[in-house]
């Protein structure tokens, strides 16, 4: 009997422990993403170090957040979706200049070439 108590104590502690470990390889995964991202962009864009770590986070969180909304059973997953991509854009707005953020912009959505921006 206190084998079969120790037993099920066991596995239940396995059973709590195994999202808690692919939530952490995930968001891993997603900040080494974002990372790259901005890095490419800061290349292309040409914009600070201290904007490049902002958009390093907010990239990050939103990811995250995407991640978090695409795994959601009760919710409407393409208008959360909608909604954060809405509160990204305000936020880097916010970040960028509006030169930056135009050329932020057509980059990530691929409407010019990933080549180093000039503006005169």
């Amino acid at each position: 009997m206190k084998k079969l108590g120790l037993l099920l104590t066991a596995l239940i502690a396995i059973a709590a422990i195994a999202p808690a470990q692919k939530t952490g390889i995930i968001a891993d995964v997603l900040k080494k993403s974002a990372e790259e991202k901005v890095a490419r962009m800061q290349e292309v864009i040409g914009f600070d170090d201290n904007k490049a770590r902002q958009l390093n986070e907010l990239e990050f969180t939103f990811l995250l957040d995407v991640q978090k909304a695409e795994n959601c059973c009760l919710c409407n997953r393409k208008k959360r979706i909608e909604r954060l991509k809405q509160k990204r854009d305000r936020e880097l707005q916010q970040i960028l200049s509006r030169d930056e953020y135009i050329k932020y912009d057509a980059v990530e959505n691929e409407r010019i070439k990933k080549q180093p921006l000039w503006a005169e």
